[in-house]
Formats: C-alpha cells, sequence, structure tokens
C-alpha cells in the first residue's frame, strides 16, 4: 500500500462512507494493513511539488487558506475533538478543524498543506490560533520555491499580526476585511462601512482607498457580490497597488477551495476515518487531498468541467481493468497532463 493506490481506492470505491475498511476492501487488502500504512505514512507538502508543475507549468499562481469543520458527533474517545459548528444542521457537535493550503490559477486547485487546529482547554499552554497556524503553514511553503504571486484568505485571518508577516516577507495579499474596520482616512478616524470615498454607485462595482490601519498604509477595496440573498458590500486589504477590478479578481481565486471542501465530503470520504488516532486520520485526509489532485490533473488532460465528471471517468474504468491496472492507468493519465 502507498499513497497512490489508497487515494486511487477512494476514488474508485462505491461506498458511501469510505472507512478504511472500505478503502482497504477497494485495494484488495487488508483492513489492517490500510490502518498500519496511515499510521505510518509520512506526508508533507514536498510531496506535492511534482502535481504542482503538471498542472500549472510555470505560470504565476495564488495560494488560497481556508478552514473546514469536519463533524465527528459520536467520537467521544478521538483525540483532539472538540465541539464545533456543524454547517449542515446549524448546531455544535463533536468534530474537529483544519486548515487547508492549496494552490490555484482560478480554474484548477492542489491542496498542498494541512494544519490541525486543536482547541485551547485541550492544548492549554501549547495553544496556537488559526492566524498562527497560517503563517506556520505558509513559512513551509514558501521554502518550496513555488511562483506564488499573491496570497489569498477570508476575513478570519483579518489580523495586525498576519498582515504584518505577509508585509514584512513582502508577500502580496488580498484578504477579506471586517466592515467595521476603523482606518484614518483623509485625516478623519472612519469605519469602512461609513466611507464616502468606498460608497459604490449603481453602475460600480468595486473602488479603492489608501487609509491607514495599525500605524502602516494599505489598500481597502470595496467590491459588490452577488448571492441568493440579493447585494452585499465586501470588503478587502491588500498591501500592493493595482487596479480595483484586480483585487477582486484576485480574492475571487477563492472560489475553488469551497469546490474542493464540497466535493471531498461529498464523493472522496474526507470525513471516513473512523480512527480515534489523530495521526491517522489526518493521513487519511492527506490521502483525499491528494485524490482531488488526481482529479485535477485528468480535469486538464481530458479539458473536463469538473472534478465530478473527473471522478465519473476515473469509476468508468472499473468495468475495464483490474483494481492494479487502475492505478496504473492513472499513473499515466497524471503524467501526461
Amino acid at each position: 500500500m502507498n499513497i497512490q493506490k489508497y487515494s486511487v481506492a477512494l476514488l474508485t470505491s462505491f461506498e458511501r462512507n469510505k472507512t478504511t475498511s472500505a478503502v482497504s476492501k477497494e485495494a484488495n487488502v487488508s483492513q489492517s494493513e490500510g490502518s498500519r500504512f496511515l499510521s505510518k505514512l509520512e506526508v508533507s507538502s514536498s510531496n506535492f511539488i511534482s502535481n504542482v508543475k503538471s498542472l500549472f507549468g510555470n505560470k504565476p499562481i495564488n495560494m488560497v487558506i481556508d478552514d473546514a469543520n469536519l463533524c465527528k458527533r459520536y467520537a467521544l474517545n478521538t483525540e483532539a475533538v472538540s465541539q464545533i459548528k456543524d454547517q449542515s444542521t446549524k448546531t455544535f457537535a463533536n468534530g474537529i478543524t483544519i486548515l487547508i493550503g492549496g494552490l490555484t490559477d482560478s480554474k484548477y486547485f492542489l491542496p498542498i498543506s494541512l494544519e490541525h487546529w486543536i482547541a485551547e482547554f485541550i492544548m492549554q499552554k501549547a495553544y496556537l490560533k488559526k492566524v498562527t497556524l497560517a503563517i506556520q503553514m505558509i513559512e513551509k511553503v514558501i521554502t518550496l520555491g513555488l511562483n506564488i504571486e499573491h496570497f489569498v484568505l477570508d476575513g478570519l485571518y483579518f489580523a495586525e499580526k498576519f498582515l504584518n508577516f505577509l508585509d514584512s516577507k513582502k508577500l502580496k495579499f488580498v484578504i477579506k476585511a471586517k466592515t467595521t474596520t476603523s482606518v484614518i482616512h483623509n485625516g478623519q478616524k472612519i469605519q469602512l462601512k461609513d466611507c464616502r470615498d468606498l460608497r459604490l454607485n449603481s453602475n460600480q462595482n468595486c473602488k479603492k482607498i489608501q487609509a491607514e490601519w495599525c500605524g502602516k498604509m494599505w489598500y481597502f477595496i470595496a467590491m459588490r457580490r452577488t448571492g441568493k440573498h440579493g447585494n452585499k458590500i465586501v470588503y478587502l486589504v491588500a498591501n500592493f497597488y493595482a487596479k480595483s477590478k484586480t483585487y477582486v479578481k484576485i480574492y475571487e481565486s477563492r472560489w475553488p477551495v469551497e469546490k474542493l471542501i464540497r466535493t471531498c465530503k461529498q464523493k472522496l470520504g474526507l470525513n471516513g476515518s473512523q480512527s480515534q488516532l489523530a495521526k491517522n486520520y489526518l493521513n487519511h485526509i492527506k490521502c483525499v487531498f491528494f485524490a482531488y489532485g488526481i482529479l485535477q490533473l485528468i480535469m486538464k488532460k481530458f479539458k473536463l468541467r469538473s472534478a465530478e465528471e473527473a471522478l465519473t471517468k476515473v469509476q468508468a474504468l472499473k468495468w475495464r481493468y483490474h483494481f492494479d491496472e487502475i492505478v496504473d492507468q492513472i499513473s499515466l493519465f497524471t503524467k501526461f497532463a
């Protein structure tokens, strides 16, 4: 068993709950072998480098960081489980939280990094906030020498410590800002939502200003977003000069990470591991991300519109080949994507 086989088994299995037992059965190995594999697996961002080059070549890409909650409602004895909000039921339940770091060109998304957030009552003095974990993630990724043009994050990471870290490293970023953020603009302290120079006319979708926040000058952008509840004004902050539309385009490159989370939860068994050991269920998640990377490469090779279409193409191979032959076929697909 290796990460390629485990990941392909996640793709080809028709089981609704893709537990270690189901994946092992799909790969024609015993459950104990599958469990031993997860307990010994060591994988880092460097393992994804070849896929980065295959998917994006040498063109500039953005790095997106987001977090996801995985509900483990009945996992009372599982390591690092705490109360999280279950988005499907809007209630609190046992679960885990992970930070996902990935690369995107707005079309394809390749997850390459994972950090595990653990609640303060468990970690106590060793507790790390999500912002600190995001900094650790970025420090690891930038050592890989990738051509990352921008770092894009949601409002959870709008913090002075984080912005100063990125700015000190000369890393360009676009991050969602809070509407109630107070800035100094034209000598006046004012909240972004009350700033006249950021008010959008009916024919405007975005506008920017330069203002002081926490002792430094930043670019603040107002953008209009249309959703199921109508129009909404969202504010962004950046540390580099560009046209307003450019900031909006960069921020919208976050969307593929939402597709990743949805597909991995619904189709690839992101929450499938029933192991009580944190290392095992985190390694299962890393294999899920590796499997999603395979789908992205297949999308590119066959010019497909979605990861779901790529998954259907992989699962169709089951009617023609044995499992080991499918692994070989997919290796060829991804090698020449």
